[in-house]
């Protein structure tokens, strides 16, 4: 799983990939297929801290970077088009300081599972909030049903983006970032991004038709190798 993440870093032609863990089998792992690994403290409490510790660590070598990218592990079906593109949003826009990606829902049960974060965004994709819940909440005259799914239009299906796995910051806010105490509302939805916008920190969205998913079970494996299939 983490050689396709690799894979699909290495493919999206970023200046330098590498994995950060804290565990000696996916560094075994690593080394194996021939990645760059740093390990970093067990102690740590989030991937977020772990990415801003690669970071000074490479610092301590002569490394730097004007944008550092956090693509998580448990994503293998991240393709190098969204990397991509949240690359070139960070470089077309040089005075935004996080960027992230987000693709539409082409099924409307999917908006309902709290494993998918949505996000909504202004007229400029900027990020205005991000849930567990489906937002926005669809109103109408005839209908104030939590439950909409059976009378949602086309229209209104197009209005929901679902938020995926993949971050990107200039090195001054990801120092920023991870010294500020968790939100409340972070901790409420168990979002680390709402942090950020808490904190007044802007997030671009950068659109994608690709769609991704996070493995948090054995059977996520099954689809995500459909999802790998189709993509080839």
């Amino acid at each position: 799983m983490i050689q396709w993440v690799w894979e699909a870093a290495q493919k999206a032609g970023v200046d330098k990939v590498v994995v950060a863990t804290d565990d000696d089998r996916i560094a075994t792992a690593v080394s194996a297929f021939g990645g760059q690994v740093v390990l970093t403290d067990p102690a740590l409490s989030s991937g977020t801290d772990r990415v801003a510790a690669t970071m000074v660590a490479l610092d301590k070598l002569g490394e730097r970077f004007d944008t550092v990218l956090n693509i998580q592990g448990d994503e293998p079906a991240m393709r190098s088009e969204t990397i991509v593109a949240v690359v070139e949003l960070m470089a077309q826009t040089p005075e935004l300081p996080m960027a992230t990606a987000a693709c539409p829902f082409y099924h409307r049960d999917d908006i309902f599972s709290p494993n998918n974060v949505k996000v909504v965004v202004d007229s400029t994709n900027r990020a205005l909030y991000f849930s567990r819940s489906p937002i926005p909440y669809l109103r109408s005259s005839s209908c104030f049903d939590m439950d909409f799914r059976a009378w949602m239009t086309d229209e209104q299906l197009s209005l929901f983006r679902c938020h995926l796995g993949i971050y990107a910051y200039r090195p001054d806010v990801l120092r920023r970032f991870t010294s500020l105490p968790p939100h409340p509302l972070e901790e409420a939805e168990k979002l680390e991004q709402l942090r950020a916008l808490a904190a007044g920190i802007t997030i671009g969205v950068a659109p994608t038709l690709h769609p991704s998913m996070g493995v948090d079970t054995p059977e996520d494996v099954a689809r995500v190798k459909v999802m790998l299939e189709n993509s080839r």
